[in-house]
């Protein structure tokens, strides 16, 4: 497969990655930022959601709509704090990509304060211990990343990000719905590509059972 043109908002991937590695090796965490929205995409769409972002990322992905360079370096602590100051029972821990480095210590603090953790995860490195309550995979196999098994029987949705044709057919090959209890699969349209909605629409429409469309509706909304 040859390789894709790197579009993403990231300015040097690789480095900002290394900059998140240094600033956990100083025995603090690498934050993008912390923020209070709601969630935009998947089955929890239009709820309420404080966002953890983490720093760095194991992949490049060409369409990466999101800068992961490290802006604060954070202890556990300071982030907890910021998190109970927005009274909201949902946290999610995105990225980047979250699972990169250990956030054991942080996912027990926030559980201990009672709230829900959700993970957006591209689902190469399982984290169990984490004892996560919403598990979101959004699988890069196009982009050179690969799915540990682990995520197929503790996904609660995988949401695919859609170019072309191609990735349908590797969409279709996640455990998903059709069945009580197995995991939702979303079809997520790539922004940078207008003809991707219209694949996504007609796929959802002729796999009912198994298939969904999931916009960025905070985009939509013009909202973080």
């Amino acid at each position: 497969m040859p390789l894709k043109v790197y579009r993403g908002e990231t300015p040097d991937p690789r480095q900002a990655t290394r900059d998140a590695v240094a600033v956990v090796r100083r025995g603090l965490l690498p934050i993008v930022e912390i923020f209070y929205s709601l969630q935009g995409e998947g089955v929890r769409t239009g709820q309420a959601t404080v966002f953890v972002r983490v720093a760095g990322c194991s992949l490049a992905c060409s369409f990466c709509d999101t800068d992961f360079r490290v802006r604060r370096e954070m202890t556990v602590d300071e982030i907890v704090d910021e998190v109970i100051g927005y009274g909201c029972p949902w946290v999610c821990l995105t990225g980047g990509e979250p699972t990169l480095f250990d956030l054991q210590p942080l996912c027990d603090r926030l559980h201990a304060h009672s709230f829900f953790l959700q993970i957006e995860t591209n689902g190469q490195h399982p984290r169990p211990s984490w004892r996560l309550d919403h598990i979101t995979v959004s699988p890069k196999e196009s982009e050179g990343g690969h799915l540990h098994p682990w995520y197929q029987d503790h996904a609660m949705e995988f949401k695919v990000v859609i170019d072309t044709p191609a990735d349908l057919e590797r969409a279709r090959a996640y455990p998903a719905a059709g069945h009580p209890g197995g995991p939702l699969l979303y079809l997520q349209p790539n922004a940078l590509n207008p003809d991707a909605v219209s694949l996504c629409i007609e796929a959802v429409k002729a796999d009912p059972t198994r298939l969904r469309l999931s916009l960025q509706t905070h985009k939509l909304l013009q909202i973080r």
